[in-house]
């Protein structure tokens, strides 16, 4: 799949099927992740993946009772180094290796940035000096979500400066 395609077609899947993601499938994600660039090749940050059921259902509370958490095949938890500058940008972008990877393989993720830091912290025993990112989750999905509309090109670039 050429990466335009991906991009073009990646959506938020918030139903997934019941199955759990392969290994052949997780090892391609997870080494799209390690792939990643990150600031000064610093890779201040850490993926925490959750696939048990209970872990999962404990997420849910955690991320503002959006009941599609527990349904996914993993939760994926993206922490990072306060200390480490730019370590917070560089998950972000590990995220979104993740999301384009999936996408080739099938597979379909939803960004949550509705969650309670502490709680997260809490469930996935985060140390109190590192950060939560941003989860996601990610698996088999059991919906096509429709494209929603974008803004044209001349309502979100500018050239030589801000307009």
């Amino acid at each position: 799949m050429e990466v335009s395609t991906a991009i073009a077609n990646r959506r938020s899947v918030r139903k997934y099927k019941p199955e759990q993601i392969s290994k052949e499938d997780m090892s391609k994600i997870l080494e799209a992740a390690r792939l990643s660039p990150s600031a000064r090749n610093d890779q201040a940050r850490k993926l925490i993946v959750i696939t048990d059921e209970k872990i999962k259902l404990e997420m849910v509370a955690a991320c503002k009772n959006q009941s599609f958490v527990k349904e996914c095949g993993a939760v994926l938890i993206a922490v990072h180094n306060p200390e480490k500058r730019w370590s917070a940008e560089d998950c972000v972008i590990m995220l979104d290796h993740i999301t384009l990877q999936a996408e080739e393989l099938g597979m379909g993720t939803c960004w949550i940035g509705a969650f309670e830091e502490d709680k997260v912290k809490e469930v996935a025993k985060i140390p109190a000096d590192m950060r939560v990112a941003m989860c996601m989750t990610i698996g088999y999905p059991d919906e096509s979500p429709a494209a929603r509309p974008r803004k044209d090109l001349d309502e979100i670039v500018c050239w030589e400066k801000y307009q």
